[in-house]
């Protein structure tokens, strides 16, 4: 992994915020990028679903399939519509990762955080191992550290790493290699990019 690649990606989509939002210059951002990240985080553990345990479908978001059926209607599921029919019309069809997406959505916070607190320095990948195998446990984990940097007076860049840290073990308890999240972060990066350009 290229942390430095990832920040000055990150610190270029900061900066394209601030031009299209320059009443956030100047001003305390650290607060809002904290909140985001805990939804952003919500909305990961949404996508693995394993904490349901009042569902039947705990099954991980992995691949959810859009397309616009023959009435021209979007339509989002978990099965493939190919399975479901034969000759069904199947425009714009794509198949997606919706918890791989949750989870890059909180790297870019997590690196625009980061960047709050003038992370400099290459991290240990060696430590960033942990023994917790469960899940549930890891992402209360990844929030409490996000709530620790928030109750700081003075955060530093060991609270980050200790938050990056966290994170890095849920992606991998979640099954991500490094490539796939830098993959997935980098077109979704693209794509706030391209939302800034439209006024999202």
């Amino acid at each position: 992994m290229n942390l430095t690649k990832l920040f000055e990606t990150q610190a270029a989509l900061d900066e394209h915020i601030m031009q299209e939002h320059p009443e956030l210059r100047g001003q305390n951002n650290l607060d809002w990028k904290l909140l985001a990240l805990q939804v952003e985080l919500g909305e990961c553990a949404n996508e693995w679903r394993g904490f349901k345990k009042w569902s039947k479908d705990q099954e991980p978001r992995t691949k959810l399939y859009t397309w616009i059926n023959g009435i021209g209607e979007c339509v989002e599921s978990k099965n493939d519509p190919r399975m479901l029919a034969e000759n069904l019309q199947l425009n714009a069809f794509r198949i997606k990762n919706s918890l791989l997406e949750e989870y890059v959505d909180c790297l870019h916070f997590i690196l625009s955080i980061g960047l709050e607190f003038d992370v400099a320095e290459e991290l240990d990948w060696d430590e960033l191992t942990s023994d917790e195998k469960d899940l549930t446990k890891q992402f209360q984990m990844v929030f409490a550290q996000v709530t620790d940097l928030n109750d700081c007076l003075f955060a530093t860049n060991e609270g980050w790493q200790e938050l990056f840290g966290e994170f890095y073990w849920l992606g991998t308890l979640l099954g991500f290699t490094w490539e796939q999240v830098e993959e997935a972060y980098y077109a979704k990066n693209k794509v706030n990019h391209e939302r800034q350009n439209v006024g999202y």
